[in-house]
């Protein structure tokens, strides 16, 4: 079966349609009009009048003429990356990183606080500091076209205490029910809440290495590792929103049953280069390479990406390790994923953060927009 997203030409979903647009345009970093009928299976003339439309409203401008073929040159449309802005937060175990992105996606400022671990006072302050430094410092950011505020944290941050030698009231507050509730309180805009390792991936799918693939695993390797998953294009959340939750990912190591997190996780990685941090670069090997397996067993994946906040040297090493330790044991019914290094860096889950405002507001999703008025769309 066919993974190409489809537009509804039958039951004609206009603003379904004009987000599959948007969506494609983002995705092929600029297209034409044909290039997007193809891309989505919309009829020529709804297309036409969906760039037209999206082009009238300052969503898409033209970026020049592609060449080619017969008959006159193409124009190609790209998203119009200052009609909007949105602000990304990753909250993590030892730091909080802020980005601010334009409607493209792309990142126009950035800063990563150092804290000995979060708590929910902090983080608003920073992201509050934050919004206001980039509305003073950029006159095409207003108050008007900020869309709103994304923030990637773990739903267990106050969790795995024993590994960082966390005390109870430090973990605590993130326990409370309440804890949305109270940061959608400090923050004056729209604030969406995703899992960190969902928020890397949709980094990686949108503007990273995952960028033409339509399924692909992603490994994030930060404090704790973690990931997330890509389906048919799109990120597969599960029930809970917590799919590709690799730290909890049972492995073997060393002739026994443990957990992803206890080795391939950065807190127990030897802060200083020589003999141990190689040992552990080949252990984490190991252990990635059991979860590897096991994750594409079950869902045939195009690619496995791995990125992070190890340098690109140790993550190409570390890419390297799996490669050969899949190729000595590769199961006999085993189609091999291609192995990717991401260059996202230790940045991706505040960028999939930045990323949320604009894909929940124009991403085509269909159960979202169910409640939605249609019109035909032909």
């Amino acid at each position: 079966m066919s993974s190409t997203r489809k537009g509804t030409n039958a039951s004609g979903m206009r603003r379904y349609n004009e987000r599959l647009i948007l969506a494609a345009v983002r995705r092929m970093d600029g297209a034409s009009k044909a290039e997007l009928t193809r891309q989505t299976a919309l009829s020529p003339q709804a297309v036409v009048r969906i760039v037209d439309e999206l082009e009238g409203r300052g969503l898409l401008v033209q970026a020049g003429k592609r060449t080619g073929g017969m008959g006159q040159p193409a124009t190609i449309y790209r998203i119009n990356g200052e009609v909007g802005y949105t602000i990304g937060v990753e909250v993590g175990r030892s730091h909080i990183t802020l980005v601010l992105l334009n409607f493209h996606g792309e990142p126009k400022a950035s800063r990563t606080c150092p804290v000995s671990f979060p708590d929910i006072d902090t983080v608003l302050r920073e992201i509050n500091r934050f919004t206001e430094e980039c509305l003073e410092a950029w006159p095409a950011l207003t108050v008007d076209n900020l869309l709103g505020v994304g923030i990637a944290m773990p739903w267990f941050l106050g969790e795995w205490r024993d590994e960082l030698g966390l005390s109870e009231d430090q973990a605590g507050e993130w326990y409370h029910a309440k804890v949305e509730e109270r940061i959608r309180a400090g923050i004056a805009w729209p604030v969406s809440f995703e899992n960190d390792g969902n928020a890397a991936t949709l980094a990686q799918l949108l503007c990273g290495a995952g960028h033409g693939l339509q399924h692909f695993l992603c490994i994030h390797l930060g404090t704790f590792v973690g990931g997330g998953i890509v389906l048919d294009g799109r990120v597969f959340q599960g029930r809970h929103g917590n799919a590709g939750a690799l730290a909890s990912m049972p492995v073997l190591a060393a002739g026994k049953g443990d957990y992803l997190i206890h080795h391939a996780s950065l807190y127990a990685m030897p802060k200083e280069a020589g003999p141990a941090r190689d040992m552990w670069l080949a252990n984490c090997a190991d252990a990635l390479t059991f979860a590897i397996i096991g994750a594409n067993s079950l869902l045939d994946l195009e690619g496995v990406i791995i990125d992070g906040a190890l340098g690109e040297v140790e993550i190409g090493l570390l890419l390297e390790g799996v490669r050969q330790r899949l190729s000595d044991r590769l199961p006999p019914d085993f189609f091999v994923p291609s192995l990717i290094q991401g260059g996202l860096g230790d940045s991706a889950p505040a960028l999939g953060a930045g990323l949320l405002p604009l894909h929940a507001s124009f991403s085509p999703d269909l159960a979202a927009l169910a409640k939605s008025p249609a019109s035909g769309e032909s």
